[in-house]
């Protein structure tokens, strides 16, 4: 992987910079894809060569305050789009996929709201659903509870948690890491703690949060107030994936947007949890671009 394909920046209208990383085949299906929350433009797949053998351009992006991409002062998720957009244009690349993982998700969903034209399909794993709906803090452990709530009633907190996460994150990450996930299946430990993929994803929480923590309070600011548009209003086929053993995104979550999103096709995982997409990238990604 050459260094300037992991490391690339695009100038937005506004002046801003968005960061961004190629990955696989560059010929192939171009895929966005949308890291899950204080993650960034470095989560991928581990094994990379898979993405040649399904011929696939996997892009993945640093959202505003995240990475390389420059912080967006009240930012919005219907932002987001034209952001894509002008990747994509810059890219030389008209119609595309979008997927997106947990906090991803609903940018993912937000470009295919947004952008029926340009938008072939999209998928999402593990994906949070609006928390405005009845139940939306059934089965969430405490921390991701304070976490949703503060973001909907007091952002100055959901801030400020984000900050001493930081200070955790950019000391040592791997004892952080270990302690903010002991409590999950023993499903996402597997997965999490296999050498590749705990590799990939230190590198990408840490990258996610090393120009600061403004970036990821904000993310969790959005996906946990109202998202400023209707799932009902999606019209491409999304691919829903999610862990039936998921506690960061309790199962009822996915429920709710099999429901609402009008052409989705759904794979629940027995004993998966919310770590499941780090070993089933090939899978999901056939899925995807192949429409079977």
């Amino acid at each position: 992987m050459l260094t300037d394909r992991i490391n690339q920046t695009v100038t937005l209208k506004d002046g801003r910079r968005m960061g961004f990383a190629e990955y696989g085949e560059g010929t192939g299906y171009p895929v966005f894809h949308f890291h899950g929350s204080g993650s960034s433009r470095f989560e991928h797949p581990s094994a990379e060569s898979m993405l040649d053998q399904i011929g696939i351009r996997f892009i993945s992006v640093d959202r505003p305050g995240h990475g390389l991409s420059d912080f967006q002062p009240q930012r919005r998720l219907v932002d987001w789009p034209e952001n894509v957009c002008r990747l994509a244009d810059h890219l030389g690349i008209g119609e595309f996929y979008v997927e997106g993982y947990s906090a991803g998700g609903p940018h993912a969903l937000a470009c295919a709201h947004q952008l029926p034209e340009r938008v072939l399909a999209g998928a999402v794993y593990g994906c949070v659903a609006p928390m405005n709906r009845p139940g939306a803090y059934q089965g969430l452990p405490f921390f991701n509870q304070v976490l949703a709530k503060s973001a909907r009633s007091f952002p100055w907190f959901t801030k400020l948690i984000r900050w001493q996460m930081r200070g955790m994150v950019m000391g040592d990450i791997e004892k952080t890491t270990r302690q903010l996930m002991s409590s999950i299946p023993a499903a996402d430990k597997a997965v999490l703690y296999a050498p590749q993929d705990f590799r990939m994803f230190v590198n990408a929480v840490r990258e996610g949060f090393r120009s600061g923590s403004r970036g990821v309070a904000c993310d969790d600011i959005l996906i946990n107030q109202a998202w400023g548009f209707d799932p009902a209003g999606v019209q491409p086929r999304i691919d829903i994936w999610h862990g039936e053993a998921d506690v960061n995104v309790p199962l009822h979550a996915a429920k709710f947007l099999c429901a609402v999103i009008p052409h989705t096709r759904v794979t629940f995982l027995p004993g998966k949890g919310h770590f499941f997409l780090f070993n089933c990238w090939q899978d999901v990604l056939s899925r995807l671009v192949c429409g079977v």
